[in-house]
């Protein structure tokens, strides 16, 4: 049941009521639960039966450091009344900070009755906080500080790797566009174009002048100038490359009429054997194999050119012919339609 308390059982530094107001104001403070824990809530309830005129007012709480402290704005709602007063509830959610035994102490509420005034008295309300702790204060683990403030991370902070990322990536885009965009300057080669023979020639030229058979590298030597004659005949010959062996080499240019088959068959047996089979030669073979590498170049480019020439040769007579027989006939066409207008002018 609610502790009920009268006037007379509140103490207050007010101007005493009268035995009249005093009787007809009654209230009642219940706390539940009664027992909690540190800054566990607990509802503290008052409840004030007065006259029907009557005012009630309740004590303006806003201390939230005080050992018993608000959780909540107080809610208030009216009790059920009669002719002879009206209830009036106010219910206040709080939670304790200290262990032990611990009261509000909070100002009174204050009831006016006509010209008296009735406190209701709210320092005296209280309930027991058991601790958490064991009773041992060696296990008592103080929590860590927190931060007074929590810091304020600018925008620009949290996102510039993003920014940075989008920006490059822009950067990246614009100078693809502005390359293909950009139009294209054609630079003229400096180096001189070579023909295959001349290629040929400059190589046989560095050779002589690496001096492999004076060093004693014959083999290196008979390589090498086979290598460059293969190189100019995959040039100068369409059907034939550097990748075909020996043998398909000579069925490549077989029907060839410029190639010069017994000196061609000669090196590549040569080659062939110097390559797979080890053969040793001296000074005296490596110049001559070296010398008739070169020979074949020669007469395959000589031969070559005396076809160009020939070729080119016959092209400028069918021009000369083609141009003859159109002026041959040119003239025939005007000298007939003299022959028709002279007539025509006689008479």
């Amino acid at each position: 049941a609610p502790l009920l308390l009268t006037a007379q059982q509140s103490a207050a530094p007010l101007p005493q009521p009268s035995a009249a107001a005093r009787a007809s104001v009654q209230a009642g403070i219940v706390v539940r639960p009664d027992t909690v824990t540190v800054g566990d809530p607990f509802a503290i309830v008052v409840r004030v039966r007065m006259p029907s005129q009557a005012q009630l007012i309740w004590p303006a709480l806003d201390d939230t450091t005080a050992t018993i402290a608000l959780r909540a704005p107080m809610t208030r709602r009216d009790g059920p009344s009669d002719v002879s007063g009206r209830e009036e509830f106010g219910e206040f959610e709080v939670a304790a900070w200290d262990t032990g035994q611990v009261v509000t102490g909070w100002p009174p509420a204050m009831v006016i009755v006509g010209s008296d005034t009735v406190p209701i008295v709210l320092a005296d309300v209280g309930v027991f906080v058991r601790s958490v702790l064991s009773a041992d204060t060696l296990e008592h683990i103080p929590k860590p500080a927190k931060p007074a403030f929590e810091r304020l991370v600018p925008w620009w902070e949290r996102w510039w790797p993003a920014l940075a990322l989008l920006a490059a990536v822009l950067g990246v885009l614009a100078y693809v566009y502005w390359r293909r965009r950009r139009p294209l300057v054609h630079v003229p080669s400096t180096i001189p174009h070579r023909s295959a023979y001349d290629h040929a020639m400059h190589a046989f030229d560095r050779l002589d002048r690496l001096a492999l058979t004076d060093a004693g590298e014959f083999g290196r030597a008979t390589t090498l100038a086979l290598d460059v004659l293969r190189g100019y005949m995959a040039a100068r010959i369409p059907v034939t490359s550097r990748a075909q062996t020996s043998a398909e080499l000579l069925a490549a240019v077989g029907d060839d009429a410029r190639v010069p088959l017994p000196a061609l068959i000669e090196l590549l047996v040569v080659s062939d054997a110097v390559k797979f089979a080890r053969r040793r030669l001296n000074a005296v073979e490596t110049r001559r194999i070296t010398a008739q590498a070169r020979a074949v170049v020669a007469g395959i480019e000589s031969v070559e050119f005396a076809r160009r020439a020939q070729a080119e040769q016959l092209a400028r007579e069918m021009a000369a012919q083609e141009a003859a027989a159109r002026g041959d006939g040119t003239g025939k066409s005007t000298v007939s339609d003299a022959s028709q207008r002279e007539p025509t002018g006689v008479a």
